[in-house]
């Protein structure tokens, strides 16, 4: 009877870690699975798309103390910003919107990104024309310089993202991603660019805008397809497809300038007295 139970332990600690059972150990692990129905992640990225009521009147609290943040070099008010933007929502609803093959939804999230775009970046310029300071400061500086670090962090943020709108309570994921994935400081960089002629900065703050809203959104479309959101019928399905591939070209032709930053910035790195580099010369 004991060798029984030993033979029966051993038997069932091998099928405890046979293959079979190891990948069904890792699959649950790693499964994203939808806390919220579909209706309802659906509602959540409608509201996200609308520029009315709340959202519009955020948007532009949110570039007034952007523009003073960058203006005067204070962190917390542009982290402050940063979190409370919702430039990130119609960038969602187009990406979604793709993945889905929602075209009311596509041609929203198009119309209204196009507004808070032009919106914001108007009244920055106006900000900083009127503003009293208008030294260059560190911040402006940064956010006028996007490499392949910052496309990645758009991705992984927009990955994010969307997670936290599948998520019952994915406010703190949001939070966190709307610091990661800056929008408005960028686009109010480009104002200050643009108010006071400096053209290198009105092009690479526009620039990191962009990547971000690009990356964001493809991270958005990769989840929303493997998550198993339902797909429309379209009778328009050659003219979504055209939107796709366009905005698949788009995205390659972005990555090509981060990738020449970010190497520009490893070879000031590399040059300078950095910590690895004087432990080496002892």
């Amino acid at each position: 009877m004991a060798e029984e139970r030993v033979v029966f332990k051993r038997a069932s600690s091998v099928n405890m870690w046979s293959p079979k059972r190891l990948n069904n150990i890792v699959r649950s692990k790693i499964r994203l699975h939808r806390e919220e129905d579909e209706i309802a992640t659906i509602r959540e990225i409608w509201e996200g798309v609308n520029l009315s009521g709340y959202n519009f009147w955020i948007m532009g609290f949110a570039m007034v103390i952007a523009c003073i943040g960058l203006n005067t070099n204070s962190l917390s008010a542009i982290i402050g910003a940063m979190l409370i933007s919702p430039l990130m929502g119609p960038v969602t609803g187009y990406a979604f919107a793709l993945a889905t093959r929602d075209r009311l939804m596509r041609n929203s999230a198009i119309r209204n990104f196009i507004w808070m775009t032009g919106i914001s970046l108007a009244a920055s310029t106006l900000f900083f024309l009127i503003s009293p300071f208008d030294n260059n400061t560190d911040a402006l500086m940064a956010f006028s310089k996007a490499s392949i670090f910052d496309i990645l962090i758009a991705f992984f943020g927009g990955m994010a993202g969307f997670v936290g709108i599948m998520k019952k309570d994915g406010i703190k994921v949001m939070a966190g991603v709307a610091v990661a994935t800056a929008c408005m400081p960028p686009l109010c960089t480009a104002g200050f660019g643009l108010a006071h002629g400096i053209w290198m900065e009105f092009i690479g703050g526009l620039y990191f805008y962009t990547i971000n809203s690009l990356f964001i959104g493809l991270a958005t479309f990769f989840l929303a397809r493997i998550t198993g959101f339902r797909a429309k019928p379209d009778a328009h399905l050659s003219l979504h497809k055209s939107s796709a591939w366009l905005w698949g070209i788009f995205i390659a032709l972005m990555i090509a300038p981060g990738i020449y930053i970010g190497w520009q910035k490893w070879k000031l790195e590399k040059n300078s007295d950095s910590p690895k580099r004087k432990r080496r010369n002892k």
